[in-house]
């Protein structure tokens, strides 16, 4: 059987776009005229991603009556149904593991990302990474209450994840910092580093425990398009740049 190449994390309740998400999920909000999911798929299927499952919890069922089995924008679609909110993490207690490739991508399905997915995955491979990070390089002032990705030297290795408590102090010195994409590549070896936990969260739990294991965990400085829908102001922000960049807004099918 044809294993998942990617997990999209699509269960979040979405709250600040209120009143857009009182009766329809996040991930179906307009964004360039399309529903900004199909931007993320149609950018996983250009790179030969097809076989994707989908994370739901808040309004779910709408999302699969919207996409159903993929069989119409040529991709593979399945679900992994929360009955009940398990956070970022959840998908890792709902997965399959022996269904996953041997190196899929974990996304959030509200970060719109153009980012080259062949060359993230070959920084991933030459690694030999467990699971390899992209991020965000931005201003210091920008992202103080946001937790830091700290690489080695060679920005090619996940050095440290650091606390939103400890960002001032690691970026006093400093003019920009980087910070999580929400688009991860992974191995079943991560399964290793789940803990028995409910709620469970990719960012405070899973990558945490990833950074300070032996294992070799990746970096990737991304330096493409990338954009957090997640409020209206970043929303507004993301139909901004489509319509001064016309060419990034493909549409879904096109």
């Amino acid at each position: 059987m044809a294993k998942i190449q990617a997990v999209i994390l699509a269960g979040g309740k979405g709250t600040r776009l209120a009143p857009l998400t009182d009766f329809l999920p996040k991930p179906l909000v307009a964004v360039g005229g399309v529903p900004m999911i199909l931007h993320i798929l149609q950018h996983l299927k250009k790179a030969g991603i097809t076989r994707v499952a989908i994370a739901t919890a808040h309004l779910g069922h709408l999302i699969e009556q919207a996409l159903g089995t993929g069989e119409k924008y040529g991709l593979q679609i399945s679900y992994l149904r929360e009955p009940e909110p398990m956070g970022t993490g959840g998908w890792s207690k709902l997965v399959d593991w022996d269904e996953l490739d041997e190196n899929f991508l974990v996304l959030n399905a509200d970060n719109i990302f153009w980012i080259d997915i062949e060359k993230f995955m070959a920084r991933h491979l030459a690694e030999k990474s467990i699971a390899t990070l992209s991020a965000i390089e931005l201003p210091s002032e920008a992202i103080m209450n946001y937790e830091i990705l700290r690489p080695t030297s060679t920005k090619t290795i996940l050095e440290a994840w650091v606390d939103r408590l400890k960002t001032q102090e690691e970026l006093a010195d400093k003019t920009t910092g980087f910070i999580n994409s929400g688009w991860y590549i992974m191995t079943p070896k991560v399964k290793d580093y789940v803990d028995d936990i409910l709620p469970i969260s990719n960012e405070a739990h899973i990558w945490p425990k990833l950074a300070a294991s032996s294992e070799t965990v990746g970096f990737y400085h991304a330096t493409e398009p990338w954009f957090d829908s997640g409020t209206h102001e970043r929303l507004a922000r993301v139909e901004d740049f489509l319509k001064n960049n016309p060419t990034y807004n493909f549409g879904y099918g096109e």
